[in-house]
């Protein structure tokens, strides 16, 4: 990771493309997930909402719920996105909320992460809020 982000702040990628090194200047790389959630407490404990490809009954907040949580702007937060199997149980265990699931047209319900993020993040600050 530390590569990556050298390469596109510091290495060719900086000047080819200067807005993405712009973007990962703000990466803070931590160890584990209880570190992160420790640095982001500095302005208090933040709102850790994971994301996963099945739904957690109780647990579950909608897009349009967390996009008008942050439009509050009371309280800052924290998304997690797993990959492969999805996140382990003991981070799951430190999400205060788990957002509803991408839903396709089938029972099939597996998309690449990157595919999952830009959707997600779509649907939580896109224009249409939620």
């Amino acid at each position: 990771m530390e590569k990556l982000i050298r390469h596109w702040t510091e290495g060719y990628g900086a000047q080819y493309n200067p807005v993405r090194g712009e973007a990962l200047q703000r990466v803070r790389i931590r160890s584990t997930v209880g570190e992160m959630i420790e640095d982001a407490s500095a302005k208090g404990k933040p709102f850790v909402v994971g994301t996963s490809s099945r739904e957690r009954k109780g647990r579950s907040i909608t897009y349009r719920e967390f996009h008008q949580f942050v439009q509050k702007g009371k309280d800052h937060s924290l998304i997690l996105f797993g990959t492969g199997w999805g996140l382990a149980g003991e981070v799951v265990d430190l999400c205060d909320k788990m957002l509803v699931p991408v839903q396709g047209g089938g029972d099939y319900n597996h998309l690449s992460l990157r595919v999952a993020m830009g959707i997600i993040l779509d649907r939580i600050f896109g224009r249409r809020g939620g």
